[in-house]
Order: C-alpha cells, then sequence, then structure tokens
C-alpha cells in the first residue's frame, strides 16, 4: 500500500515542480528577449541620431555658405550662382531691412512679416518654424554689415523630405531642435514645441552610446530617444525610436510560445491526474477483489 500512496503524491508534486522550473525558465528567458530588443531599438536610435546630425550639419553649412554668397555678391551687384536646393525648397533669399522690407534677389522688394525670425546673432542664426510666408518655413540669417541681414527661408516639405529620406521605421521620429526645445524639423511635418526640455542634452553632447526613454507623447506611449550634436551647430539631431512598436514582434513570438507552453503544461498535468486516477482506480478493483476471497 506504501508505493501507490506515495505515488499519488510524488507524481503530481513532480510534475508541479517540472512546470514551475520550465516556466521559470523561460519568463527568464523572455524577459532576457525583450532586454535585447530594447537595447537593438537603443542603438538603433543612436545610429539614425548619429546619421541625421552629420545630415544636419551638411545643411546649415550650405545655408550658411548661400547667405554668406549672398551677402558677398549683394555688395558688389553681381548675379548669384545656382542654389543648392532643389525646386521649391527655397521661399524667400535677399537682405532684410531694418524697416522690414526684402529686397529679393529677383529685383522686388516688398514689406514682410516673417514669424519665426531669428534674432540677429554675429554668425549665422535659424528660426523657428514660422506661420509665414508659409507653415512650418524655417528662416536663416546672417548680418550683412550697413544694411540688415541676409535672409534665406526654407520651404517645411524640403526639410520634412530631408529627414524622411532617412527612412526611419514606422513609428519613429526624427527631429532637429533648438536648445529652447523647438523643433526645426520633424520628419511627421507637425510643428509644435517638445514636451521635455533640450538644453540638458546639449550639455552632454556628444553622448557615448547613452540613451533616454521618454513617455512623448502620453497618449502614445513611452519613445527611446538617442541624439546627437549637429557639430557646433546649434542644433540638436534626436531620433525617438517608438518603444512599442520595438517590442511588438517580441512581444508577438513570446506570447505565442507562453500559449504553447501553458497547453503543454496543462497537458502535462492532466496526463498525471488521469495517471494517479487510473492508479486509485485499480487499487479500488483490487480490494474489492480480495473482500470476497477473505470471506
Amino acid at each position: 500500500m506504501q508505493a501507490p500512496r506515495l505515488l499519488s503524491w510524488s507524481l503530481p508534486a513532480a510534475a508541479v515542480l517540472a512546470c514551475g522550473a520550465y516556466w521559470t525558465q523561460l519568463l527568464h528567458t523572455q524577459e532576457q528577449a525583450r532586454e535585447r530588443a530594447l537595447a537593438n531599438a537603443a542603438a538603433r536610435a543612436v545610429h539614425l541620431a548619429d546619421t541625421l546630425a552629420l545630415q544636419a550639419e551638411t545643411l546649415l553649412q550650405s545655408a550658411d555658405f548661400v547667405l554668406s554668397t549672398v551677402g558677398a555678391q549683394w555688395q558688389e551687384r553681381q548675379p548669384l550662382p545656382p542654389l543648392p536646393y532643389p525646386p521649391g525648397a527655397v521661399l524667400q533669399l535677399g537682405v532684410l531691412d531694418g524697416k522690414g522690407r526684402l529686397q529679393s534677389v529677383d529685383g522686388s522688394v516688398a514689406r514682410v512679416v516673417i514669424d519665426g525670425l531669428p534674432a540677429p546673432g554675429p554668425g549665422l542664426s535659424i528660426g523657428a518654424p514660422a506661420r509665414q510666408p508659409v507653415a512650418g518655413a524655417v528662416s536663416f540669417v546672417r548680418p550683412l554689415p550697413g544694411q540688415g541681414q541676409v535672409l534665406l527661408t526654407l520651404s517645411p516639405s524640403y526639410l520634412t523630405g530631408l529627414l524622411r529620406r532617412l527612412q526611419p521605421s514606422r513609428g519613429d521620429l526624427l527631429l532637429l531642435a533648438r536648445a529652447d526645445s523647438v523643433a526645426v524639423a520633424r520628419s511627421d511635418g507637425l510643428v509644435e514645441p517638445l514636451p521635455f526640455p533640450v538644453a540638458p542634452l546639449f550639455e552632454r553632447a556628444p553622448r557615448a552610446g547613452e540613451v533616454v526613454t521618454q513617455s512623448w507623447p502620453s497618449e502614445e506611449g513611452r519613445r527611446i530617444l538617442g541624439w546627437q550634436r549637429a557639430g557646433s551647430t546649434p542644433l540638436l539631431a534626436l531620433a525617438a525610436v517608438d518603444e512599442a512598436s520595438a517590442l511588438r514582434g517580441v512581444q508577438a513570438e513570446q506570447a505565442a510560445v507562453r500559449r504553447r507552453a501553458a497547453l503543454g503544461s496543462a497537458a502535462l498535468l492532466a496526463l498525471v491526474a488521469g495517471v494517479i486516477a487510473l492508479s486509485q482506480r485499480w487499487q479500488r478493483r483490487r480490494a474489492s477483489a480480495r473482500q470476497p476471497a477473505s470471506a
């Protein structure tokens, strides 16, 4: 009688311990896979930020070259060379005087009100995205001694296209931001201030593989931020990788594995329960068979 009693509790205990050990190892393995997916997303954010920083540095160098060239040719009354921009990229180019009059390179003079115009500085300055002349347009200015400022306004479609050419994955976002948390350009084309301070990232750039997880926007979940200073320019390149998108494939695969593991565990426990039930039934039959013999 001792063997059946031992079987009735040792077999279920062994099955439960085996299932517990299996699930502990499975969950640990899945947690490691999740951490690897987040690390890969962080590495992608850093790589995108580095690439965007190079693009931004090239953009500002070309803008500075155009403004310097326009200023020099303006004073010497010489024609301008071809601009390094595709058709439609340049909305305004000329000299803005102190009275708000823009003398364009084509010879026309117009009084304009330009939103987002940067304050005059000793070198190249970058304005905030404007509503005029076109919503989302960004102006670059450089002082022209004695005459005002040389002005270059680029279309938002050109800046957005520049970021989108880096082909971020769906859910990712690329930005060029100033130290005051104003996004000069975004790959989604929106014009809105960033909901977190950018100045601390300027101070920590260039970072060495460091990333930040930020809930932004709050209704869209968390994003993994990678950043890099665009050379010596006043811009910061930001790459925001959507955390949910980065984990979606891993989570779907892990859910399928857990479903199969749950079915396997249930089948094992059911098998053990069936074995115990059959053993107890056989014991009852054996005991009832012995009773007539004893009588």
